[in-house]
C-alpha cells in the first residue's frame, strides 16, 4: 500500500534566511494517500519539540521545481499538499521558497525540497546563464519538475510546453521525472449560463466548452503519448487530487530510483542505452 508521511519543517523558507537558520519546529503528518484518495478522514497528529536539523543542502535530496505561467497556481498546490491551506488572494511569488518534507512512497522514505520559483522568462540553456539570471534557482540540477498550466486557460500550456523545449535542448532529461499538472478543475465551464439567459447564449457557451474539451484532449494525448509524461488535474482551491499530484510524481522518482537509473547510479555508458526499461512506464522520456 502506498503512503506518504510529511515531516513538516514548519514554515516556508526564502533564500535569503534559510540558510543560517537550522533550529526549528517539527510538525509530523501521516497521510494514507491511498485512504485519502477514497474520500476518507484523515486523523492528524502534531507533536515534537524544536530540534536541530542538518542543513538542507547537506541532504540527499529529490529536488522538485514547480513552473508555470503567472497566476496557474503554482504557490497554492504547494501550500495545499504542505499545510492543507488556500488562499483566495493572489500574491504573485517574487522570490524562491523552499519546503522540505520528507515522503514515503512504496516503504521508501524521501527527503524532498520543493521549490517555488517567480515566473522565469526562458529555461537556462547552460550554467552560466542559470548564475547570472536565476541563481540559486537550482533549475538545471533539478531532480524532477512539475510544470503546471491553467485547465480553465489553456493558451497557459504554451508556456509549459515552450519551457519543455528548452528543457530538452539544453539539459540531458533521461532520467528526469517530468509531470504536468493542470489545475483550476473547478472552473472548468464553470460560467455556462443557463437556459433561462437565452438560447443564443447557451449555445455560444456551450461551443466555448466543447473547444476546450478539445482544446483538453489534444494537451493529454501531447503530454502522454508524445512527451511520454505523467499527467494529472486537481483543484488547489479545494484541494482536489493535490495529492495525487506528489503520489504521481513520487511513483515516477521511486521507479526510477529503484530501476537502476536514480540519482545514485552511474551515468549509462552508451546515450543510447537507456537503464531500468522494465519500469518505463512510469518515467518521463524525451520523445
Amino acid at each position: 500500500m502506498n503512503r506518504l508521511e510529511n515531516t513538516l519543517k514548519h514554515g516556508k523558507e526564502d533564500d535569503h534566511d534559510s540558510r543560517g537558520n537550522c533550529t526549528k519546529q517539527n510538525k509530523t503528518l501521516e497521510l494514507d494517500l491511498d485512504y485519502l484518495e477514497r474520500g476518507g478522514g484523515g486523523t492528524l497528529s502534531v507533536g515534537g519539540a524544536p530540534s536541530l536539523e542538518p542543513s538542507p543542502d547537506s541532504l540527499d535530496l529529490v529536488k522538485v521545481v514547480l513552473l508555470g505561467a503567472p497566476a496557474v497556481g503554482k504557490t497554492s498546490i504547494i501550500q495545499q499538499f504542505v499545510w492543507s491551506d488556500f488562499s483566495e488572494e493572489y500574491i504573485p511569488t517574487d522570490r524562491k521558497h523552499t519546503f522540505y518534507p520528507s515522503v514515503i512512497i512504496n516503504e521508501h522514505l524521501y527527503e524532498v525540497k520543493i521549490t517555488d520559483v517567480p515566473v522565469i522568462p526562458y529555461f537556462p540553456i547552460n550554467s552560466y546563464y542559470e548564475w547570472a539570471h536565476y541563481r540559486f534557482y537550482g533549475l538545471r540540477s533539478a531532480t524532477a519538475y512539475i510544470l503546471v498550466f491553467d485547465l480553465s486557460n489553456v493558451e497557459t500550456f504554451q508556456y509549459i510546453r515552450t519551457l519543455r523545449d528548452q528543457m530538452v535542448e539544453s539539459r540531458d532529461m533521461r532520467n528526469v521525472p517530468v509531470l504536468v499538472v493542470g489545475n483550476k478543475q473547478d472552473l472548468l465551464c464553470s460560467n455556462t449560463p443557463s437556459a433561462a439567459s437565452g438560447l443564443q447564449q447557451l449555445a455560444i457557451a456551450e461551443s466555448a466548452c466543447g473547444d476546450s474539451r478539445e482544446k483538453r484532449r489534444n494537451i493529454v494525448n501531447l503530454v502522454r503519448k508524445h512527451w511520454k509524461c505523467g499527467y494529472v488535474e486537481c483543484s488547489a482551491k479545494y484541494n482536489w487530487r493535490v495529492i495525487a499530484v506528489f503520489k504521481e510524481l513520487m511513483e515516477m522518482i521511486d521507479a526510477l530510483e529503484w530501476s537502476g537509473g536514480g540519482r545514485s547510479s552511474e551515468p549509462p555508458p552508451d546515450s543510447s542505452a537507456g537503464g531500468g526499461s522494465s519500469s518505463s512506464e512510469n518515467r518521463c522520456v524525451v520523445a
